[in-house]
């Protein structure tokens, strides 16, 4: 499929290339025209994989937009938040809630400190200045995007079920944020790193699940309502995508030196 994905863009590109109109506005704008057939090289990363990268997360802040003012503007979502919170709270077990809080403390402020830690101490062990930046900026980026998301919105949580008291606003949810952003980028060094498959697929599945875990903890505990979750997805696979572009970019560009100074 990738073969065929490559072979079919170098086709289109270079049939683009050929027409008479194509060929008088290259000659017209010869330097933009460059930067967008770039945008389609399938060769380097700076070419169609960073462009498609680009794409998604701009569909991704356009969904969050989207469910940001459905929140704000329609009686529908609060009601469906609000219909979801009361079914589970009626299905509410005394060891199932101590369980999800348990999960959920994997998405705290805490967690990132720790096991951000402990992987800046890995990366910096294997020289992988690059990845210790990207992580940081996200796992910030995630932070302050939270609190001024939360600030703007100003949504209360659903305190008449909180199996126990959160004292700032609601949307977006920070836990569901963070620990997209925190388990989703170091699968990300796990996979880029990791050789075998099953070992590679072992570390996307483990990251899913516990990111799925905390953020329906959120809900199941009363914390949080399920657009708030859904919201923080949306917000950490942002702050993710720009990560692994960080990552991904100056590796190129170090790569492109090297050969540089190799010929």
């Amino acid at each position: 499929m990738n073969h065929f994905l490559t072979h079919l863009f170098q086709s289109t590109r270079g049939w683009l290339a050929r027409q008479p109109l194509v060929q008088r506005l290259f000659h017209r704008f010869p330097g933009l025209f460059r930067f967008l057939l770039r945008r389609f090289d399938t060769t380097t990363f700076i070419g169609l994989p960073l462009t498609i990268l680009l794409l998604v997360i701009a569909v991704n802040a356009a969904l969050l937009s989207q469910l940001t003012e459905d929140v704000v503007e329609s009686e529908g979502v609060v009601h469906l938040d609000k219909a979801f919170t009361a079914f589970l709270y009626s299905m509410r077990s005394e060891w199932l809630s101590h369980t999800f809080y348990a999960f959920t403390q994997l998405g705290t402020r805490e967690a990132v400190f720790a096991i951000g830690g402990l992987a800046t101490i890995v990366f910096l062990y294997n020289r992988r200045y690059t990845a210790v930046l990207a992580f940081w900026l996200t796992m910030a980026g995630v932070g302050l995007s939270v609190q001024y998301g939360k600030k703007f919105i100003s949504r209360d949580r659903p305190t008449e079920v909180a199996f126990y008291p959160e004292h700032n606003f609601s949307f977006p949810s920070g836990h569901a944020t963070t620990s997209m952003a925190l388990w989703g980028i170091l699968a990300y060094f796990g996979y880029r790193h990791l050789h075998q498959r099953r070992l590679r697929n072992a570390v996307l599945a483990g990251a899913g699940a516990l990111i799925l875990l905390v953020g329906f903890s959120r809900i199941y505990l009363g914390v949080h309502f399920l657009s708030d979750v859904l919201a923080g997805f949306l917000l950490g696979a942002m702050w993710v995508l720009l990560g692994i572009s960080i990552v991904e970019v100056m590796s190129y560009l170090r790569t492109r030196k090297k050969l540089r100074a190799s010929t």
